[in-house]
C-alpha cells in the first residue's frame, strides 16, 4: 500500500514538474524575449541592403507564427467581418496579413540589442498582456504584445503602441472606408498597399 502512494506521489510530482517546466518554457514573455532575441541575431547575420532580401525572408519565418493573423484580420474589421463571405475573409486575411507583415518587418529591422527590454507579463486564462519598453534614438516608448493561448503556443493578436491598439486604429480606418466604397474598396486599397 505504502509502495502505491508512493509510487502514485511521485508520478503526480513528476507530472507537476513536467507542467511547470513546460509552462515556464512557453510564457508569454519567454515567447516574446526568445522571437525579439532571434530577430536581433538574424538582422545582426544579415547587414546592409545587398542581404536585405535574404534577412527579410528569415525575419518573417520567425515573426509569421508568433502572430495569429487570422485573429487579427477578424478583429480589424469588427461587425464587419459576419457581413462578407468565408471567401471573401479568407482573402481578406490573407492581403491584411501581407500588410502588417511587411509593416512589421520595415520596423524591426533596425533593432539592435538592448533596444528591446521585455518587462512583465500579465496572464489572464488563455489571455496575456507583455510589457516592453523600446529605447529609439534616446526615447523610450511602450510597446504591449497582446496574446492569446491557442494552437499550443502564445501568438498575438494585437500590438499596442503608446496606447494605440494596432487593431482598434486599422478598424477605426477599415470602418470608414467600407462605409463609403463598401468592401470592395477596402480590398482595392488594401491591394495597392502590398504591390
Amino acid at each position: 500500500m505504502a509502495i502505491k502512494i508512493f509510487t502514485a506521489l511521485v508520478a503526480a510530482l513528476t507530472l507537476s514538474m513536467s507542467s511547470l517546466c513546460q509552462a515556464e518554457t512557453s510564457s508569454p514573455k519567454s515567447e516574446i524575449q526568445k522571437t525579439i532575441d532571434s530577430i536581433i541575431a538574424t538582422v545582426q547575420a544579415n547587414p546592409g541592403d545587398a542581404a536585405k532580401p535574404a534577412r527579410r525572408e528569415k525575419l518573417r519565418e520567425i515573426i509569421n507564427p508568433k502572430f495569429d493573423f487570422d485573429e487579427m484580420s477578424r478583429r480589424s474589421l469588427g461587425s464587419n467581418w459576419n457581413e462578407i463571405t468565408p471567401a471573401e475573409q479568407k482573402d481578406f486575411t490573407t492581403v491584411f496579413s501581407e500588410l502588417l507583415a511587411r509593416t512589421y518587418l520595415s520596423k524591426i529591422e533596425t533593432v539592435k540589442p538592448g533596444m528591446v527590454k521585455v518587462e512583465s507579463e500579465q496572464v489572464e486564462g488563455a489571455k496575456a498582456v507583455v510589457k516592453t519598453v523600446v529605447l529609439s534614438q534616446g526615447d523610450t516608448f511602450p510597446i504591449d504584445y497582446k496574446m492569446m493561448y491557442r494552437d499550443n503556443g502564445w501568438r498575438v493578436y494585437d500590438v499596442v503602441i503608446e496606447n494605440i491598439g494596432l487593431v482598434a486604429n486599422y478598424r477605426n480606418e477599415f470602418s470608414g472606408i467600407i462605409r463609403k466604397d463598401k468592401f470592395s474598396g477596402l480590398m482595392e486599397k488594401l491591394r495597392a498597399k502590398v504591390k
